[in-house]
């Protein structure tokens, strides 16, 4: 195994995340993926596993081991999906049927439409069109036959994939064969036929909302067709290689931006050939030549408050019996088009007692010079030129500050010692240096930057109680576009979030300290000039443990 890219996880407490892709118009998806795990060593050795393909039962994990440059065929079996993943054993030679083709051709099962009676696979045999082509064998693993033109040419087809109705086939080109047309270092493609013995179109590049001008490949579609999952490697993730996801609402529907499954599954290292299981409950992928998995769950924080309470159950009744997407969360992980039992149920799952709200400025108002708490009864000061933007906010509307003397002043006081709390809020614009939060200094203690951008990077930082002790992440929040921030602080540990994904926490507990310093908003602990923040803020949230709503 090669440990001079070893991922980098830490044990944490994991905060309810989420990963919300947007098209032009609407939101398209709505996922949680959890903390990535190694598999054990059922499953991993010293060998490079990769290919991860979970049958359509979901009780036989299927697997390429290469040792030595050759490559074998594996397969991992459980007695249902809560059961752990046996020891896995390589496929025996000349078993005959699937097992026979997973030997002679290395193939995976798990690609097929759901009635089984299609297998597309690809194979570098020569005798093809190009350096890699798709074939297909039917009904009872008949001889195997290359689909021909239009799909296969003299580029290098890859890693095909089925829609369930058996009439969409999605492929990757790859590595330095590429089919003329495409955007960059490799794509992701797909061609369509109107019936199951129709012959297959002319294929069509996924387009820019998906390829890039690097190497976008190995995808595999999850078992419904709405979600396409693909690793590439284009500028702007955390590794050479990491791991994204598309969705659209229906097989008619096209397909949402492709967006970056961020830190909870990418790493500094390479993630890659990435496969849904059938039920959409977990994700598979490889990284350091293991196998790797993330659960995924649904998001229940239907009002993006940074809580899961009885707001988000009075949400889900008033959509009982339609087929909101949004609150069509169950079975899980992404409903079955209609609001009802299953869908409380699976709400019910994610309760998180305990955090309240204590404060709430959403910024909505569209003159004067208060800011009004919708929780409480803490209504802030806004001093300076501020102009208020009714219709620019993430969420309705949102509070322009110029950098240079605007700021919001409520009087909430954040004192460490007292309880565990958190605060977030949406902001866009800033610049290095620049303060979203702060605690000012009283007579006991300098005040802290709760959270504020690096004046180095603009990455996202705070030095709560600790002005010696910041903890930095690595996530630029000072690119011109909208990002949820926050941070929580349980009494031991910082725990800095961006766009619902932990993006840095202490190693080692921390000791708190009492501060009776009040909360600004927009500013600095003293109020530096370089610390006022230039650009627009929207929706502020302040957490306590045993707190109010």
């Amino acid at each position: 195994m090669n440990n001079n890219t070893e991922r980098r996880w830490e044990t944490v407490r994991v905060v309810v995340a989420s990963i919300v892709l947007i098209s032009t118009s609407q939101v398209v998806a709505d996922i949680v993926l959890s903390v990535a795990e190694r598999l054990g060593p059922e499953i991993n050795s010293t060998a490079n596993e990769w290919m991860p393909r979970l049958a359509a039962d979901g009780l036989s994990l299927h697997f390429q081991r290469d040792y030595d440059n050759s490559v074998s065929a594996w397969v991992s079996t459980r007695a249902t999906t809560n059961d752990p993943w046996s020891k896995a054993t390589g496929y025996p030679e000349g078993a005959g049927g699937i097992t026979e083709l997973v030997a002679l051709y290395g193939i995976m099962p798990g690609e097929m439409p759901s009635d089984g009676l299609e297998y597309y696979y690809w194979d570098t045999s020569p005798g093809g069109f190009g350096n890699s082509d798709i074939y297909v064998t039917r009904g009872a693993w008949a001889e195997a036959v290359n689909i021909g033109s239009p799909v296969n040419s003299s580029a290098y087809e890859i890693m095909p994939s089925v829609s369930p109705d058996g009439l969409e086939l999605y492929f990757s080109d790859f590595t330095s064969h590429f089919r003329p047309g495409g955007h960059g270092g490799g794509d992701l493609w797909a061609t369509r036929r109107l019936t199951r013995d129709a012959p297959w179109e002319e294929p069509m590049n996924l387009g820019a909302h998906i390829n890039s001008a690097s190497q976008d490949a190995r995808l595999q579609l999850s078992s419904d067709g709405l979600l396409l999952f693909f690793d590439s490697r284009r500028a702007g993730g955390y590794g050479d290689s990491d791991l994204y996801m598309s969705r659209r609402k229906s097989l008619s529907d096209p397909w949402g931006k492709a967006t970056n499954l961020g830190p909870q599954v990418n790493s500094s290292a390479s993630e890659y050939n990435p496969g849904i299981s059938p039920d959409g409950r977990t994700l598979y992928f490889v990284c350091n030549h293991d196998i790797w998995q993330a659960p995924i769950l649904p998001l229940v924080d239907f009002d993006s408050d940074g809580e899961v309470n009885a707001e988000d159950i009075s949400i889900l009744l008033d959509h009982w019996h339609t087929s909101d997407p949004l609150c069509d969360i169950g079975p899980m992980p992404w409903g079955d088009g209609r609001v009802d039992a299953q869908d409380l149920k699976a709400l019910s799952e994610h309760l998180e007692p305990g955090f309240g709200r204590i404060a709430h400025w959403k910024l909505d108002e569209t003159e004067g010079d208060i800011a009004y708490d919708s929780v409480g009864s803490d209504q802030a000061n806004v001093h300076g030129e501020a102009v208020w933007q009714p219709d620019a906010g993430v969420i309705r509307g949102a509070l322009a500050l110029d950098g240079a003397d605007d700021y919001i002043a409520p009087m909430t006081i954040l004192n460490p010692v007292n309880r565990p709390f958190r605060i977030i809020a949406w902001v866009k614009g800033g610049a290095p240096g620049q303060v979203i939060a702060s605690q000012t200094s009283d007579e006991f203690m300098p005040g802290s930057a709760y959270l504020a951008a690096d004046s180095a990077d603009g990455t996202l930082v705070t030095d709560l109680m600790f002005s010696d002790m910041p903890l930095d992440s690595d996530m630029v929040i000072t690119d011109g576009e909208w990002h949820e921030v926050g941070l929580e602080w349980d009494g031991e540990h910082r725990q800095l979030l961006v766009d619902g994904n932990q993006a840095a926490v202490d190693e080692i507990p921390l000791p708190a300290m009492s501060c009776t310093g009040y909360l600004n908003i927009g500013t600095g602990r003293d109020m530096e000039p370089s610390s006022f923040w230039s650009g627009m803020i929207d929706d502020v949230r302040v957490y306590e443990k045993g707190g109010g709503q």
